[in-house]
């Protein structure tokens, strides 16, 4: 992400390593379940990930700001989760990415679960691609958490989503 700023580049690595302990009947679950494994690798002293930067101070909140962002990291990155992604839900998540724009220097739109691909790559697309005028200054990134990957040991998982199945965006 940012040169100077490595706190959108760390919650997206985090995001890409996190799997949801389970599939779950609502998309509230899987926020409050990121929300805690955030705020827990970003803000621990010692030990574990080793990722924590300054000091572990990182505010890690649920639907806060102007855009209520589903799990917001220091204001800076907002991250929108979608439960079982489908092609009726894209034209929502178009503006809600729009507004984020607006909001947050680093936006990641995380889907648990997917039913439409073509939809989730064309919203990829249209936010990944350079020429986006205003929202240039914002850094967008997605991420896949495939149903059959949830519940595993991260160790026995395949790759985590992101564009062309790789790992990351920024």
């Amino acid at each position: 992400m940012g040169i100077g700023n490595p706190i959108g580049r760390q919650v997206l690595d985090l995001v890409d390593q996190w799997i949801p302990s389970a599939v779950h009947g609502h998309e509230r679950e899987y926020q409050s379940e990121l929300q805690d494994y955030l705020d827990e690798a970003l803000n621990q002293q010692s030990g574990g990930l080793g990722l924590s930067a300054g000091g572990g101070s990182h505010v890690v909140s649920t639907e806060r700001g102007t855009s209520y962002g589903d799990v917001v990291v220091d204001d800076e990155v907002g991250i929108e989760l979608k439960r079982d992604f489908t092609n009726s839900q894209k034209k929502k998540l178009r503006g809600q990415l729009e507004d984020y724009a607006d909001n947050y220097d680093y936006v990641i739109a995380c889907a648990c679960g997917i039913e439409d691909m073509d939809g989730w790559r064309e919203l990829e697309n249209k936010f990944i691609d350079s020429n986006r005028g205003m929202m240039d200054m914002t850094q967008f990134a997605f991420v896949i958490k495939r149903r059959e990957d949830m519940g595993k040991n991260p160790d026995s998982r395949g790759n985590g989503g992101g564009l062309f199945g790789g790992d990351g965006l920024f």
